[in-house]
């Protein structure tokens, strides 16, 4: 039996987050939302102690794996819940990847807040350039 080691992040939004898993390869049908944390199995489908709200099932994720999942905070933030079987699928460089579609994301979900619409998006000697413009300026 794997274990789970939880990791604290600072996602924040769960629709971004959802998003995030959808452009790192999940499928959204296959991603599970639940207003109330729901319990993870693990490969030979026994009930683990962890919950999550964001969930993606073993059976999705691949084989002989566990699911993995985010579980809300009371500080509104999520805390993965990753087995360490499946950490070397969902190592630090698709973490880093998670986290950079996360803020992605969120940045585009603040801009449209704010009334900007997107004009562009770029890379210069490595950085992103994004340009967007008020709407009504």
């Amino acid at each position: 039996m794997s274990s789970y080691a939880s990791l604290q992040t600072t996602f924040n939004d769960r629709d971004c987050l959802v998003e995030a898993l959808v452009e790192m390869g999940y499928s959204r049908e296959h991603i599970e939302v639940h207003d109330t944390a729901q319990g993870l199995y693990g490969y030979h489908g026994d009930l683990r102690q962890q919950k999550a709200n964001v969930i993606v099932r073993r059976q999705h994720v691949g084989g002989a794996s566990n699911d993995i999942g985010w579980e809300k905070q009371s500080d509104g933030t999520y805390t993965q819940h990753i087995s360490d079987y499946d950490s070397h699928k969902h190592n630090a460089k698709w973490l880093t990847g998670l986290k950079a579609s996360y803020t992605q994301k969120r940045f585009e979900k603040e801009a449209q807040r704010q009334g900007l619409k997107f004009i562009s998006r770029e890379k210069i000697n490595g950085k992103t350039i994004v340009k967007y413009l008020k709407v009504g300026a």
